[in-house]
């Protein structure tokens, strides 16, 4: 009996240690890099969630990424200002034959302050068009916004391909 008290207490201890060192380590962190690893996080999420609509061409998992006054400054064609109309855009776009297959995107470049985010990604990926796989490439420049404590949605989009390597 003495043995398990012994084991249960060692094990307590550990624990406890364990946990003052991960609160040492979190509080030398400065808490705007933990906010940037957040951010970061979220912003790579968001991407995530763009790729997965866009395979299943679901466009009203691509409209939910944007603000109400959103605005798409898409490659080749006018700009897209408002809700409405990026709907009637993606509806658009994910109509085509092309299928992505795969898709990432490489932060280049995030700046903050405050609820507003500028990110300049680089972007590469498969698509399926007339049978044939065929890679892409390019960069991006999103501008991200929230409102009070809720979810990050894209103010301003704007894309354009890199020639083929």
């Amino acid at each position: 009996m003495r043995l398990v008290l012994c084991v249960v207490a060692l094990g307590l201890l550990s624990v406890a240690r364990a946990q003052t060192t991960q609160d040492v380590k979190n509080k030398d962190v400065p808490e705007f890099l933990r906010q940037l690893g957040d951010t970061r996080k979220t912003i790579a999420d968001g991407y995530v969630r763009w790729t997965e609509a866009v395979k299943a061409k679901d466009v009203d998992a691509l409209v939910g990424l944007y603000t109400d006054d959103a605005m798409v400054l898409p490659e080749e064609g006018e700009p897209v200002s408002g809700k409405n109309a990026v709907r009637s855009f993606y509806g658009d776009w994910v109509a085509k034959s092309d299928k992505l297959l795969e898709e990432k995107f490489e932060d280049i470049n995030l700046w903050q302050t405050g609820n507003l985010i500028v990110d300049c990604t680089k972007y590469s990926g498969t698509l399926m068009k007339d049978g044939k796989e065929l890679p892409f490439r390019g960069k991006r420049l999103v501008v991200w916004t929230r409102e009070f404590k809720g979810p990050w949605r894209i103010l301003r989009d704007t894309w354009n391909m890199s020639p083929a390597q």
